[in-house]
């Protein structure tokens, strides 16, 4: 693998260990999509399985999810579908206990796909589950949907349909980086964007993936049950032997 290939960390950061509080501006920053690691199999008939089990926890991402999570973006990115979306749902908020999360997510995410491919879209996305900080279990997915496909009310009744009920708070969507209104979707001022995105879904990693990607904000301990982070098969592995393994 040559220097050009390898998936770059997200944006020129300064390191430190220190845990930030959450601003405002953090979920605001993405969206984009992602099924079969969330427990969905791609024919869309399995829910769960092992990667699902009870004793499967962790409570960091790891170098080896962060370094994954910048390839699928990188990847998504060099097919022609960048995200364009980010999608936080609080799922604990929803009603949704930690072990049935991945579940949850999976049907999300088919419910969304399923949206695109009715309207002859394409989809792709990544997804990163997070944890405590007064917040509870919840998940934040970065999407690649048509920028003419609205999302506006449609969220609500997923998370209704996923088996979830939809109060203040649990499912909120924005543009990443105002990509749906300029074509500059492979761009400098994408890739600002997206890094910014990137770096924050990453916070959850541990002080060995923090310090080796020099993120500004990393640490933020948080318990999840079965997969932590997944996408779609479109950005993963198959796509592109250079990809890490997961």
């Amino acid at each position: 693998m040559g220097k050009s290939d390898q998936p770059r960390a997200p944006g020129p950061v300064k390191q430190t260990g220190r845990k930030q509080p959450i601003g405002q501006s953090g979920t605001a920053l993405a969206v984009k999509d992602t099924i079969p690691s969330g427990g969905l199999s791609p024919a869309g008939r399995r829910w769960g399985g092992a990667r699902n089990r009870a004793d499967r926890t962790s409570e960091y991402l790891t170098l080896r999810h962060c370094r994954n999570l910048i390839a699928w973006a990188d990847q998504a990115q060099r097919i022609g579908l960048p995200f364009n979306r980010h999608w936080t749902v609080h799922y604990e908020r929803a009603g949704i206990a930690e072990i049935d999360a991945a579940r949850f997510i999976g049907r999300l995410l088919k419910l969304a796909g399923d949206y695109a491919r009715r309207h002859n879209g394409n989809f792709a996305v990544m997804w990163v589950r997070e944890n405590g900080d007064g917040k509870g279990g919840h998940v934040h997915i970065l999407l690649h949907l048509p920028a003419s496909l609205a999302l506006r009310g449609r969220t609500a009744h997923w998370v209704r349909l996923a088996g979830g009920k939809c109060c203040a708070r649990v499912s909120r969507v924005r543009s990443i980086g105002h990509a749906l209104k300029s074509a500059d979707n492979g761009g400098e001022h994408y890739r600002h964007n997206v890094d910014k995105v990137l770096a924050y879904v990453m916070k959850g990693a541990d002080a060995d993936a923090g310090a080796a990607l020099g993120l500004a904000r990393y640490g933020e301990r948080g318990n999840v049950v079965g997969k932590r982070c997944g996408r779609t098969q479109n950005i993963g592995m198959a796509a592109n032997a250079r990809l890490y393994s997961e």
